[in-house]
């Protein structure tokens, strides 16, 4: 409860100008006498007032929120066990989450929100190489090293056998530990001991940006034509840059005919999903729909951009959000072929709340539809030619329909 604190000096002279000037002449007032009354009664009007307002702003408007506080401080102060007082704020926030009841938003500590940002943004800070698991020498050993990467620069190459990370020997670590102590800030170094022609040497590498590659491309003849075919593993920040790129390549090839597969991409952000879009899709064409509390708005293509061979969209139960975003807008404007099994089912846009301490709130804002207007959420995009997966090691058997349903264009 809020109490109201006494001025008592401002209150005595009040008093005794009361006293003096009311008590004792009722009739008569000087100008200097008016004014100062009037000045007295402003500065008790404004000191009250403004006590009231924010009492009851505090215990009107945002009542919850300071019970909320009180409930905090009084577990901190009164609970009969120690009490992480970070940790108590996590699970209130989280409580405030799980109320909405929608899986699509949800509360990230520091950890999961750094993870997630790393997954989204398209790159992470450290050496720019991949360890893996040598079965022949039984060590750890570096993969694929990414160009004009820290690792490229400082001289790291390819099958070099992993030793130790800045002196700690990695003898039976996971390769998910190593990664992350390999990784660090912009700017740090990191010293790597490593076994190259059975002699050992230290390589220091300053970490740095990293590009983390989304898109996979590459040509496939058949039958005298050539095909280009487009993996994309997550709509990053910079996955429409890269996927570009890659296009242009095969382009360059005189590809005839495209696939762009999605099948197990989850989705990412708005922004990249639509600039894929927009290389194919006729300006001014509707690519898709986003429905808010106040309108639903119907999004177009602005771009001068587009293209007119043949298109097969790959998908399964693992293509979400941004990837059903593709696929509705490719299969309802650009008319492409959808070949594999039904999609996941997310038509909702989320956005982020980063709190001052890196954690992450993650909440729905809108539903998108597909250009037709049709909702997808918990229904998933169905395809045109269904066709569920044989495991086999030689032989993706979806691919492979892909292909023939282009060859028979």
């Amino acid at each position: 409860m809020f109490k109201l604190k006494r001025n008592d000096s401002l209150k005595d002279k009040f008093k005794k100008f009361w006293k003096k000037k009311v008590t004792k002449n009722k009739n008569r007032f000087s100008m200097k006498e008016l004014l100062l009354f009037m000045l007295i009664t402003l500065v008790l009007g404004f000191f009250v007032g403004g006590l009231v307002m924010y009492k009851f702003g505090m215990l009107g408007s945002n009542a919850s929120l300071y019970e909320f506080a009180a409930t905090y401080n009084e577990i901190l102060d009164s609970y009969y066990e120690d009490v992480d007082a970070d940790k108590l704020l996590q699970a209130g926030i989280s409580g405030m989450v799980g109320y909405l009841g929608d899986p699509y938003t949800t509360y990230m500590n520091k950890d999961s929100a750094d993870a997630f940002n790393e997954d989204v943004e398209g790159y992470y800070y450290g050496v720019g190489a991949e360890v893996k698991y040598d079965e022949k020498f039984e060590k750890v050993s570096i993969g694929k090293i990414f160009e004009n990467s820290p690792a490229e620069k400082a001289g790291l190459k390819t099958d070099d056998i992993l030793i130790k990370v800045n002196g700690e020997d990695i003898k039976g670590k996971t390769l998910a530990y190593i990664a992350e102590k390999v990784k660090g800030p912009d700017g740090t170094d990191v010293t790597l001991t490593i076994l190259r022609d059975e002699k050992e040497k230290e390589i220091k590498i300053t970490r740095g940006p990293v590009d983390t590659i989304s898109v996979a491309g590459e040509v496939l003849e058949r039958d005298d034509r050539k095909i280009g075919y487009l993996a994309i593993s997550v709509f990053a920040s910079n996955t429409a840059e890269q996927f570009k790129k890659e296009l242009k390549k095969l382009e360059d090839e005189k590809i005839d005919s495209l696939i762009i597969d999605v099948r197990g991409n989850s989705g990412g952000y708005l922004t990249a999903v639509s600039e894929i879009i927009n290389m194919f899709v006729k300006k001014d064409k509707v690519i898709y729909q986003l429905k808010t509390k106040e309108k639903l708005e119907k999004i177009k293509d602005d771009t001068d951009e587009s293209r007119d061979y043949n298109i097969v969209i790959l998908t399964n139960s693992g293509s979400a959000s941004a990837s059903e975003l593709l696929t509705g807008a490719m299969k309802e404007t650009y008319h492409a072929t959808i070949v594999g099994t039904k999609t996941f089912g997310k038509g909702k846009v989320q956005k982020v709340y980063t709190l001052s301490n890196g954690a992450m709130v993650k909440y729905t804002h809108q539903e998108w539809l597909t250009p037709d207007g049709n909702y997808i959420d918990r229904k998933g995009i169905e395809p045109d030619i269904e066709i569920p997966y044989e495991y086999n090691e030689k032989v993706d058997n979806q691919l492979e329909k892909a292909i023939e349903v282009l060859l028979e264009k």
